[in-house]
This record gives C-alpha cells, sequence and structure tokens, in this order.
C-alpha cells in the first residue's frame, strides 16, 4: 500500500519506522524536502490524546482515526512492520518481503500502553471503531466502575467517565501516594486532587492490586482486593498501567545500543544513536530523560529533521534542548491541571482551552492534510 506523486527538492531517502506523533511531524517536515517512506503496521493514525473522550462519547473514535493514506504530498506510506534493520547494507525488511534502503533510519516506533489509551498494534480502522464503540456501551451500562493506575491516562479516564456519568461509582487505584508522577509539582498534584475530589472520584492511594492476569479491562461484577486488604466492588475494571516502548523494529539488530531497562535507544544530544551517524530515535522509543509526551515527540521529531537537512548540506546540527516538565491533564470536559515548562500552574480554564473542548482533533487531521468529519 503507498501512495506518491512528483518529486520533492532532494534525493535522498529517510525511512520513518512508526507513525505516531513523532513519525508524522517528522514526515511532514522533511515531505518536500526529500524522499520519504513513512511505515506503520497501522492503516491510520490514532490520535491518542483524544481517546479517551471515546469512552463516554459514541462517535468520537472517527475524529480520532486519521488515514495515513492522503497525508503525504511527495512520500510514501507502507502498511507493514519493519522487522529487520541491516546496518552495514542501509537497508530495513518489512513484514511483507519488501527491502527498502535508507540514507537516513528515523525510529519513531512509540510505546503501547493498555487499551482504551491507544489503539492495540496491528489493529484496523474499522476494527478500532468497533472496539472503542463497543466500550462505551459497557461503561454506560456499568455503576461501579474501577481504574487501577493514577497516572495521567487513568486520571483522564477516571474524570471523562465522572463528568458524563456523575451518577457512577469510579475509583482510581494507585500504588503510589502520589498522582500522576513525581516530577509534577505540588501546587499541579493539588489541582489534580481538588479536580478528582469535586467530581467525587474515589482514590485508593498506596495500595497495589495484582493486574498480570487481567485484561486491559474486564467486565464484572467482580470484587477486587488490594496488597493492603482493601476490597472494591466493580461492574468495569480498566488497567491503566503498563507502559511498553514498542522495540520489535530493533531489538535483534541494536540490540547493544538499547537501554535493556525500558527497551529504549540510546541517543546522544542530537538524537542519533550512539555512534551511528545516520540512524536516529524520537519519541517515547529513546531513552532522553524526560517526560514521554506527544508534545516532547513533536520537538524531537523538528530537530532531527533540522539535523538530517543540516547533515545534507554538511552543516552543523543542533542538539536537541530537554523538555522541562509539561503536562496537561484534563478531567472531563470542563475541568484539568496543566503544569509548563517555566513551572507556572494552570486549572480548569486553561486545561479545557488547550484540549479539553475537542481534544485537539483539528489540529492533528489539519496537520495531516486532511478534512476532520463532523
Amino acid at each position: 500500500m503507498g501512495s506518491s506523486s512528483s518529486q520533492p527538492k532532494n534525493d535522498f531517502n529517510v525511512i520513518i519506522v512508526g507513525g505516531g506523533y513523532a513519525g508524522i511531524t517528522l514526515a511532514g517536515k522533511l515531505d518536500d524536502y526529500c524522499n520519504v517512506t513513512l511505515i506503520d503496521p497501522k492503516d491510520c493514525f490514532h490520535h491518542s490524546i483524544g481517546a479517551l473522550r471515546c469512552v463516554v462519547e459514541p462517535g468520537f473514535i472517527k475524529k480520532t482515526l486519521i488515514p495515513y493514506k492522503g497525508f503525504l504530498k511527495y512520500g510514501t506510506f507502507i502498511q507493514a512492520k519493519c522487522v529487520s534493520v541491516h546496518v552495514s547494507l542501509r537497508t530495513v525488511t518489512l513484514s511483507n518481503g519488501q527491502e527498502l534502503s535508507y540514507d537516513y533510519l528515523v525510529f519513531a516506533c512509540g510505546s503501547s500502553v493498555p487499551f482504551p489509551g491507544k489503539v492495540p498494534q496491528g489493529v484496523t480502522r474499522e476494527d478500532a471503531h468497533k472496539l472503542y464503540e463497543e466500550l462505551a456501551l459497557q461503561v454506560k451500562n456499568s455503576e461501579k466502575i474501577v481504574i487501577i493506575g493514577g497516572g495521567p491516562v487513568g486520571v483522564e479516564l477516571a474524570g471523562e467517565i465522572a463528568n458524563d456519568y456523575p451518577s457512577k461509582k469510579v475509583t482510581i487505584v494507585n500504588a503510589k501516594e502520589q498522582l500522576i508522577s513525581n516530577k509534577m509539582s505540588e501546587k499541579f498534584q493539588k489541582k489534580i486532587n481538588k479536580g478528582l475530589k469535586d467530581l467525587k472520584v474515589n482514590l485508593v492511594l498506596g495500595e497495589k492490586i495484582a493486574m498480570d492476569e487481567l485484561d486491559p479491562w474486564v467486565q464484572g461484577p467482580i470484587t477486587i482486593t488490594t496488597d493492603k486488604g482493601t476490597s472494591i466492588e466493580a461492574d468495569l475494571v480498566f488497567r491503566c498501567t503498563g507502559f511498553k516502548v514498542n522495540a520489535d523494529a530493533y531489538r535483534s539488530k541494536l540490540s547493544d545500543k538499547m537501554d535493556h531497562n525500558t527497551g529504549s535507544l540510546k541517543v546522544d544530544a542530537f538524537l542519533q544513536v550512539e555512534e551511528m551517524r545516520d540512524v536516529f530515535a524520537i519519541g517515547d522509543c529513546n531513552n532522553t530523560p524526560e517526560i514521554k509526551l506527544a508534545y516532547g515527540a513533536t520537538l524531537q521529531a523538528e530537530t532531527v529533521a533540522f539535523n538530517i537537512k543540516q547533515l545534507n548540506e554538511s552543516k552543523r546540527m543542533k542538539e536537541y534542548k530537554l523538555l522541562n516538565a509539561l503536562m496537561v491533564v484534563p478531567m472531563g470536559r470542563n475541568r484539568g491541571a496543566a503544569q509548563l515548562p517555566n513551572g507556572m500552574v494552570f486549572g480548569n480554564m486553561f486545561a479545557k482551552g488547550i484540549k479539553g473542548k475537542d481534544m485537539m482533533t483539528g489540529k492533528i487531521w489539519k496537520q495531516m492534510n486532511q478534512k476532520k468529519p463532523s
């Protein structure tokens, strides 16, 4: 599957493995500059920033799934997995049997979190639509909902459900006493806790639940018990833990370049894979010491787009500037909290303005050169 037309300005090949926020940003920045090939196992981009709104709003899912076909003016999209990298030959092998040569290779493989935080790898646009619509119905029909994990996904999911269904009993169980991340300020934490309290979300903090044998979501009725003996009844349980780097594309051939604790690739200040001038890694699949967010992934993609152009023109590259703590967490349509890199913290109005209204769907459809469905 592919589409291409006319010619970009320069005749050299950039292969981008992964079509998440980092991948599409880089592809868009280089589309008219060189020969871009974007590779992803899905047939569409999943705007995961809006994923949790789909759990409470039937039909919203169509606004978060954007076809790759029609995105690039000059470049090519191939629906496949990258199954092997041959560094000495500067080629990659795809799951469809194709072998492609590159001048620059960029891993933008992203990460996986349990559904509904992201669409499972390899799921088609049609199947993803069905999954979210089915889940929205289950949420509607459940009265007691338990969310395991108090990170951004868990908090946002709780907020979406509690906002649209105020009569439901929503509980977050988190292993740590602190929600979201210990990298965020105390003021930010207080706004998160107040928002959840205002929505009457129950918090069980500092307690663990063994979730290894549970699917990403489980229909009850079921009683779950924490390691401290707290029992909670539920009609529906979500597992919002388990961030995992998608390392399959490079694990076998670049094992010596990996951080094996995380599965990420080790990169230098220019986001090149260590000791590899023609291979970069951006977004969730590299080891930059920052909170992994879509915004940071786009900044990294912009840096690599600049650096590839500089290398092509034999000019000096620029170092990537690490992103300070930044996060916007909506809790439903009208509440949320945000912390900016300068440390400033904002509440409901700011979060609603950035994400709450349409979950940035209009912006991402425009970025992908397509018209958002109504």
